[in-house]
């Protein structure tokens, strides 16, 4: 299921898939992250598999998990945990609900000496069939999906006061005498 994902600048922790070079799949997990585009960043250790991988072949998947605790149904052990992706030959993990198939921007970006960073392309998202919204448009309803990233947008209840009252109206609402009046 194609989608689109509401995205926040906020770090959340993901399972990224690469190709290693005998053709079979490498799995890591870190922290990702998702700014107000369609780039997604991440650090990698520079001597990691992942790295190494990726310098070679700019394929990745990013696998993005429930949140802890959130309800959700764990695979079977006879039922398969991956299936191929679109656009790249990295595999999607199944038991994610939402799945990014990119492709890395340039190279590897040194940071520190000891860790690399990535920037990737989304080319397609993927989403869980019943985590999409009925209107069409492809958006994933987060009241839904309980994405493991710290959400920035106001709830949905009143907003609170966005400016406090002045001291005389604060007092009065407590029941409390105001100074000079």
């Amino acid at each position: 299921m194609k989608g689109v994902l509401e995205k926040s600048s906020s770090a959340a922790p993901a399972l990224l898939s690469t190709e290693n070079d005998d053709g079979t799949f490498a799995l890591v997990s870190l922290r990702i992250r998702w700014e107000l585009g369609p780039v997604v960043c991440a650090v990698l250790p520079a001597r990691g598999r992942t790295a190494r991988n990726l310098a070679v072949r700019p394929d990745v998947v990013v696998n993005l998990p429930q949140a802890p605790g959130a309800a959700g149904e764990s695979a079977a052990p006879d039922v398969p945990w991956t299936e191929p992706s679109e656009l790249v030959r990295p595999p999607r993990l199944l038991n994610c609900p939402v799945q990014l198939e990119a492709r890395r921007v340039g190279e590897l970006r040194e940071c520190d000496g000891a860790s690399v960073q990535l920037e990737a392309q989304v080319l397609r998202v993927h989403a869980d069939p019943r985590w999409v919204l009925p209107l069409g448009d492809g958006r994933i309803d987060l009241s839904a999906w309980c994405p493991p990233v710290h959400d920035f947008r106001p709830s949905a209840g009143p907003p609170p006061r966005a400016v406090p009252a002045p001291a005389r109206e604060m007092a009065q609402e407590l029941g409390r005498r105001f100074p000079g009046a």
